[in-house]
């Protein structure tokens, strides 16, 4: 899962929650869905947060940081 970009996981979290609630698999299969599940719901959570970081670098107090290097 860490090569898988953010959009692949959330693409592969809508097709687990489409299967899920569409209730035509077997218990045992549903759980081992969930389970992967929860683990790309992290995995997102996890990417969003790391995102709005390096953002909030960028962006501070409303105004755009200099981000130029210092010679």
């Amino acid at each position: 899962m860490k090569n898988m970009t953010y959009e692949k996981a959330i693409s592969r979290l809508e097709e687990i929650v489409s299967k899920l609630e569409g209730n035509e698999i077997p218990l045992e299969d549903s759980i081992a869905l969930f389970q992967e599940g929860i683990e790309l719901s992290k995995y997102c959570d996890d990417k969003l947060k790391n995102i709005q970081e390096k953002v909030a670098q960028i962006y501070e107090n409303g105004q755009l940081k200099d981000m130029k290097t210092e010679e």
